[in-house]
């Protein structure tokens, strides 16, 4: 009677992540994402920097987002289909080893942008396998009844991991060195990805013959049509896709609009931008603790709509940034920003921190219920198609806003394109939920 109570006394506690760290599958399984997505992270930062080293405008960025989501639009089909044919514990530990092929080779390719942007899309290639995979590998190792945790705990690895990457070892290696020892030790880190995929017993390595035949590109559009209908089926798997798709979007174009952001708003150096960011771990982890209580109380859906909304009008917040910072200096609370130790640029940067929690904690409720809804509404055996279409779907919608956001920040300002990203969420959370609400009328 006891252990059933548990759940629920401990919704905002911890007691349920250190319960999943029991399982040697899943413990391992967290510790290899830590290490990957530690090292991934990694390698994002240094490729900005590599990047805006090499030309600092926001053009520039975008060209090197486009390298990592292009492969997404002409690969990622067939890397569902791969992901739900062959053994997703082969393709984790393939995927890992040609990331740190990769990183070995951007030792040398660093210092012009054309070899850049090439490894770039190496990652970006290898990318279309390895998060399907991931995605669809959980339900195999956590219970059902303990998915939303599960989720939840693996958003505060990827935390950790973004920590670890981008505000440990990506900083302080790229301003002490030349990058070149950032590199081999996420060769190392990629490395022992691979190693801990092959102690978890629960991953398979030996393709079995499924009576389906050769992956070819008619039987991969066939099987991903097959995977599409089942969801369009389910208005609530379907409404927690779109979310996902607009969320990841937001994502990069936010990566986009960063370093522009940093040097036109707030006015400091791009690689500084990280340290004023850093209290959004706050918004983050509150997220994540707090998101299996509010889906009991609010159910998943109404969870996932509301976090949301919250998120589109942070964008828009985000993009008020310097009318936020104005306003305070004009209030001037306890006298910090006239005769005390603060300026108007203090006042933005304390804007933006407060906004980007905001952002911090809606984006990752939105991640973590919609990663649920599609684990628990859609058949094990279409996982993998399901996440590469989540992947597809924003990375080919994402092509022309990223590269509009970097022409139009460059010409109007940033703040104007942030504010209509948050307008077109809206739009598009609204456009999903007519489409989902007519679905259901139809439905017997």
């Amino acid at each position: 009677m006891a252990e059933r109570a548990t759940p629920r006394r401990n919704r905002l506690l911890l007691a349920q992540w250190a319960e999943l760290l029991e399982s040697d599958a899943y413990r391992r399984f967290w510790f290899m994402r830590l290490a990957s997505h530690g090292a991934a992270n990694a390698v994002t930062y240094a490729l900005l920097v590599f990047t805006v080293r090499q030309s600092a405008s926001a053009l520039a960025t975008g060209g090197l987002l486009l390298t990592l989501i292009v492969p997404s639009a002409v690969f990622g089909a067939v890397a569902g289909v791969v992901v739900d044919r062959l053994p997703r514990g082969l393709i984790l530990f393939l995927s890992n080893v040609g990331r740190a092929l990769l990183a070995f080779a951007l030792i040398g390719a660093k210092d012009s942008l054309p070899s850049i942007y090439a490894v770039s899309l190496g990652f970006g290639l290898i990318l279309q396998f390895a998060t399907p995979a991931e995605a669809a590998v959980v339900p195999h190792i956590v219970r059902p009844t303990k998915l939303v945790a599960a989720n939840s705990f693996i958003n505060l690895g990827t935390l950790v991991s973004q920590v670890l990457g981008i505000l440990v070892l990506a900083p302080i290696l790229l301003k002490t060195t030349d990058g070149a020892p950032l590199l081999f030790l996420l060769v190392a880190l990629f490395g022992f990805a691979a190693v801990i995929i092959t102690v978890i017993p629960q991953f398979h390595f030996a393709p079995q013959n499924d009576g389906r035949g050769r992956v070819t590109i008619s039987a991969a559009r066939r099987e991903f049509a097959e995977s599409w209908q089942t969801l369009s089926r389910d208005s609530t798997a379907f409404l927690g896709l779109t979310l996902l798709v607009v969320t990841s979007i937001s994502i990069l174009i936010m990566a986009t609009l960063l370093p522009k952001f940093g040097t036109a708003v707030l006015e400091i150096a791009p690689e500084n931008l990280v340290y004023v960011l850093a209290p959004t771990a706050v918004g983050v982890f509150l997220g994540l603790h707090s998101v299996e209580y509010l889906a009991g109380r609010f159910d998943k859906l109404a969870t996932i709509s509301g976090a949301y909304l919250l998120m589109a009008g942070s964008l828009i917040a985000l993009g008020l940034v310097p009318a936020t910072g104005d306003f305070l200096v004009s209030v001037d609370p306890a006298g910090l920003f006239s005769a005390g130790p603060l300026n108007e640029q203090s006042a933005r940067i304390v804007a933006t921190a407060a906004y980007a929690n905001l952002y911090g904690f809606a984006l990752t409720v939105v991640l973590t219920m919609g990663r649920t809804l599609l684990n628990e509404r859609i058949p094990l055996a279409m996982q993998g198609r399901i996440f590469a279409a989540q992947a597809v779907l924003a990375n080919m919608v994402a092509i022309l806003p990223v590269v509009l956001a970097g022409l139009l920040a460059d010409a109007i300002g940033v703040g104007v394109v942030l504010i209509a990203a948050g307008v077109a969420a809206l739009f598009a959370a609204a456009w999903s939920r007519a489409r989902t609400g007519k679905l259901y009328a139809q439905s017997p």
